[in-house]
């Protein structure tokens, strides 16, 4: 490596969430990061799920896109139409469980096919870290494993899932987190923590910004409709805004296996006409909402990071969260106010504080896109990601510590 230009690099990216084709909402975040390296130089291959209707190789602004079939007909490759991703396929149970198998077979022999091709392979998950691990001795190829978050928090509570992540990480040669708080999940399942570099998700700087669009009375979530974003304290925090400020609306985006529980919820509620369930848009309809909203709420009980949290916060959109998992890494007093996660009280006192008070919320609006777009705009955090890779190809010693005899897999 020595003398070796870091940027003239060539990856294999393997994830399990990618757009299904150009401008699709899904895994948009490995998507840009895909296209910030490639901006820096670096020739991006990317192995994904392939879903009904996408190809199965495409290129899109200059990235090379593989996507292996797993199961015929294709209307039963459902991974990428299940907001939520492999988490919720399998907390669903049922029929759905059956793709896993055929999924990770086609995704370990994809990579075994691509990754030869690249200097080292980048995988997003320990569900394809652990698939680029069974193809290690065809493919020979140094791994870097981004945890995004369910990988991390849930495996640690299923012991058959914790195995599992473990066996993938013990094949990684650095492992990146998003949060400290990802990092030390990492940590607690044996990974060593000089293996661990921190590095959060950027923000796509051209797309979410503020343009001058005025406010409404809006406030805004987006994400997938799932149990762990805490949407049920948020309908009942909205019941009690809606007696003070019946002109306001809570527009929540995405959609989820907890979709018709929600709606039914607003309805018992007596909200149901103050509640607008979008369903899934697009990124550039997302960016659209994020500038007319108010505030944005992402009351999670889990969170690796918050991606729209930042999205929210560049469109300088002061943003109430729930202090959980990486969130409070994010989000500065100066930018939005935190809660305790699950209190529909606390949630709503907070909301109405910063509904009550526009010159507070203008302020925090303001400092947020001031300030968000330098440290996690793209291109900044794609080259904290090119050093990883340059340490990578330098370290040879095993990503795991001795975790005693009850972490042994």
């Amino acid at each position: 490596m020595e003398g070796r230009n870091i940027s003239m690099l060539s990856v294999c990216v393997a994830t399990t969430s990618f757009p299904r084709w150009e401008g699709d909402y899904r895994g948009t975040f490995i998507w840009e990061a895909c296209r910030a390296l490639s901006m820096l130089g670096t020739h991006v291959l990317v192995v994904a799920p392939h879903a009904e209707g996408a190809k199965t190789h495409e290129d899109m602004a200059g990235v090379e896109i593989f996507r292996p079939r797993y199961l015929r007909p294709e209307r039963w490759e459902i991974l990428l139409d299940t907001p939520g991703g492999l988490p919720v396929v399998w907390e669903k149970g049922g029929p759905g469980r059956l793709i896993v198998l055929p999924l990770l077979a086609a995704h370990a022999l994809a990579i075994a096919r691509i990754a030869p091709r690249c200097d080292l392979i980048h995988a997003n998950w320990t569900f394809s870290a652990f698939a680029a691990g069974l193809a290690a001795p065809i493919h020979r190829r140094p791994i870097v494993c981004t945890v995004q978050g369910s990988d991390i928090y849930r495996a640690a509570r299923i012991p058959f899932a914790a195995g599992l992540a473990r066996r993938a990480l013990r094949g990684a040669r650095k492992v990146i987190a998003l949060s400290a708080s990802l990092a030390e999940g990492a940590a607690a399942l044996g990974v060593d923590p000089d293996r661990i570099a921190v590095i959060p998700n950027g923000v796509d700087g051209a797309r979410f910004h503020p343009n001058g669009t005025p406010r409404e009375p809006v406030l805004l979530f987006a994400g997938s409709l799932i149990e762990r974003k805490g949407l049920r304290a948020l309908l009942n925090a909205m019941a009690l805004i809606h007696r003070r400020h019946p002109a306001h609306r809570l527009v929540l985006i995405g959609d989820g296996p907890k979709r018709a529980e929600l709606e039914t919820q607003a309805r018992t509620l007596g909200i149901g006409e103050a509640v607008y369930f979008t369903g899934s848009l697009s990124p550039e309809e997302v960016a659209r909402w994020m500038r007319r909203a108010e505030l944005f709420v992402l009351p999670s009980l889990e969170e690796g990071q918050g991606v729209a949290l930042l999205e929210a916060l560049a469109s300088g959109t002061p943003s109430v969260a729930g202090r959980a998992g990486g969130i409070p890494e994010v989000l500065s007093p100066q930018w939005g106010i935190m809660v305790e996660p699950g209190n529909p009280e606390a949630l709503a006192d907070s909301i109405l504080g910063l509904i009550d008070s526009p010159s507070s919320r203008q302020a925090m609006g303001r400092a947020a896109a001031a300030d968000v777009h330098a440290v996690y705009d793209w291109p900044v955090v794609a080259r904290r990601i090119l050093d990883v890779y340059r340490e990578a190809l330098e370290v040879h010693t095993p990503v795991l510590r001795q975790v005693g005899n009850s972490g042994q897999v």
